[in-house]
Formats: C-alpha cells, structure tokens, sequence
C-alpha cells in the first residue's frame, strides 16, 4: 500500500506497488515492457534492472536510512531521463 499522499497526488501514475522503507527496503515497480530501468540511490552508481514482459521490476536493497532518495530512471540514447524519485520516509 502506498502513501495516501501519493496515492492522491500521483494516481495512476505511481510505477511503485508499495512503500520502499528502511524494513521493507525491496522495490516491486512497473514500466515499460522489456526495457531496463535504472536505479540509483542517492549518488551512487545506478544498477540497472531488466523488466519483464508484463513492465515488472524488483529490486532490494541491502539497508536504506531514513532520507534517502532512490532515483528510477530510464536511459534515451546516452542520457538518463529520471521517471521517478523515491524518498525514504521511515
């Protein structure tokens, strides 16, 4: 279950399934079909994660702190386009 600010301000456009926390530090997300999203966190050097034929993606992380920001996002030729930022909140 997500945040019911983002759940209000982002509807429908949320690729996140549920909250990304420092006890749950395991993001479940949707994008495009068959394309690599890009996950970086805070200024660390992105991973990259292949999504499934149905946009899924998972991804977890080992420890996450309280304001962290986990940056997603999606490469247009040599550039990197960020769809969506992740702020770790508790």
């Amino acid at each position: 279950m997500r945040y019911p600010d983002i759940m209000e301000a982002y509807a429908g456009f949320d690729p996140l399934q549920e909250n990304v926390t420092t006890n749950n530090p395991y993001i479940v997300g949707v994008h495009a079909p068959d394309s690599k999203v890009y996950i970086q966190l805070n200024s660390s050097n992105r991973r990259g994660v292949t999504t499934d034929d149905g946009g899924k993606f998972e991804y977890a992380w080992e420890t996450l702190h309280v304001g962290d920001a986990i940056s997603m996002q999606s490469k247009n030729g040599t550039n990197y386009e960020e769809f969506w930022v992740e702020t770790i909140r508790e």
